[in-house]
């Protein structure tokens, strides 16, 4: 009796050893995944961080160049206010010189005007002199005094010669005057006229120049538009980049999150499984000590071998039920939720309760709570895949499911997929084959 409770514990010490080693190796191979995941994290935010810092000096760039820009637009507008006020000058200037025209035009008159005055008192005074020289010159005026009644008579024409003489002169003088003060005139007004010309060709030439100022102007501000779409461009494209290493940041991040989780699942695997081990060696040493009392104490030991539940049966295994129907049932499930340590076929549960509970709830299972590696040990054993029928509880590394008896299996897979039914029942390497029906 000793010797066969002690095969038992070497059975579940190999047993536990063979679970605690798949859980090592499942273990450490999550942990490599992860450090590596960590340093494609650490070196993805660098390249967002040094991105980032680029972006920010194509940012300063554009700053730079938008007040460039408004200083651009600022000269501009004052060229072109300059522009506008040239042109103004340059309308008044030339009204100024139609001015002159009109008033030189009008002194020509003027002059014309008086030069004809003046030769007609010319001729006139010409006219008077001839007279009197062709009726006897001197004499002919000595006559005339002569021929005077009286002496009041003579000096009256004596002072009429006289007046008319003066008046002649001062008559031509006077036009002579106006002649000179209209021709003067006239070439102020045409000095005037070259001056305001010369004004209004400087202020051409000023606007040529403030247009040529303007265009240049004009060019540099385009060029500044050209630099700025360049480096918006270019900016933008940093954008993506960083967002697009977020993105992978973020996904990276949660996978670290999921092996974090998964590092956590495999621990409380590893202590449930070491605990269910220790259980079941108890339980198992306790039922081979009663069956040997039981062999003791009875007549007929081949009766009370059969009596113990025959060779490959276990605990809290009916027989009840069939495959299609086990298979059915977990089927409704498919699209809930995964939870990691949940125990809920709609609200969320995970692999291991899973099977648990469809086993439980179809009655052909009354036993408790196993995980993954505890449910190698439990059912009947089933030699290979191609013997297996739907029902059929399949072991992995780290993950238990339910055969569907068509290559596929029905399983609580994962947080991102939920409960499916359309997985390979060979997606991962076999570790065994338990039957419950």
């Amino acid at each position: 009796m000793r010797k066969r409770i002690v095969c038992l514990f070497l059975g579940l010490v190999m047993m536990i050893s063979e679970t605690v080693t798949v859980l090592a190796t499942t273990e450490a191979d999550i942990k490599a995944q992860k450090s590596q995941a960590e340093s494609q994290l650490n070196e993805t935010n660098a390249v967002i961080d040094d991105l980032s810092e680029k972006q920010q000096e194509v940012q300063a760039e554009i700053d730079s160049l938008d007040l460039e820009l408004v200083d651009m637009m600022i000269r501009i507008d004052a060229v072109k206010s300059d522009i506008s006020l040239t042109e103004s000058n340059i309308e008044t200037k030339e009204g100024e010189i139609s001015n002159k025209e009109s008033e030189i035009t009008q002194t020509e008159a003027d002059l014309a005007a008086a030069e004809e005055d003046r030769d007609q008192q010319y001729a006139d005074m010409k006219t008077r002199i001839r007279y009197i020289y062709e009726n006897g010159g001197e004499a002919a005026w000595f006559n005339i005094m002569l021929s005077a009644q009286d002496i009041t008579t003579m000096l009256n024409r004596a002072e009429y010669a006289q007046s008319m003489h003066n008046y002649d002169r001062q008559m031509l003088t006077a036009y002579i005057e106006v002649v000179n003060q209209v021709t003067e005139l006239k070439a102020s007004l045409e000095t005037q006229k070259a001056d305001l010309e010369t004004q209004k060709a400087d202020l051409e030439t000023q606007k040529v120049s403030l247009e040529a100022q303007k265009a240049d102007l004009e060019v540099k501000q385009n060029d500044l538009q050209v630099m700025k779409e360049e480096k918006k461009a270019v900016s933008a494209d940093y954008e993506a980049r960083i967002a697009t290493a977020e993105a992978q940041a973020a996904e990276i991040t949660s996978l670290i999150a999921q092996q974090e989780a998964e590092l956590a699942r495999i621990a409380e695997e590893r202590r449930a499984a070491e605990e269910a081990a220790r259980r079941e060696a108890e339980e198992a040493a306790r039922r081979e000590a009663e069956r040997q009392q039981e062999l003791q104490n009875s007549s007929n030991s081949g009766s009370s071998g059969n009596n113990s539940g025959g060779s490959g049966s276990v605990p809290g295994y009916s027989g009840s039920g069939s495959g299609a129907s086990i298979v059915a049932y977990a089927k409704q499930f498919v699209g809930n939720p995964y939870v990691w340590g949940g125990n809920s076929l709609t609200n969320g549960i995970d692999c291991s309760h899973f099977v648990w509970q469809v086993l439980r709830n179809c009655g052909v299972y009354s036993g408790g709570y196993a995980t993954s590696a505890g449910w190698r040990t439990l059912g009947n054993p089933v030699g290979s895949l191609s013997q297996a029928q739907a029902g059929d509880v399949i072991c992995y590394s780290g993950h238990v499911a339910i055969y569907d008896g068509n290559g596929r299996i029905v399983e609580a897979q994962s947080s991102s997929a939920g409960i499916t039914c359309n997985r390979s029942v060979s997606c991962s390497p076999i570790l065994a084959i338990r039957r419950f029906v």
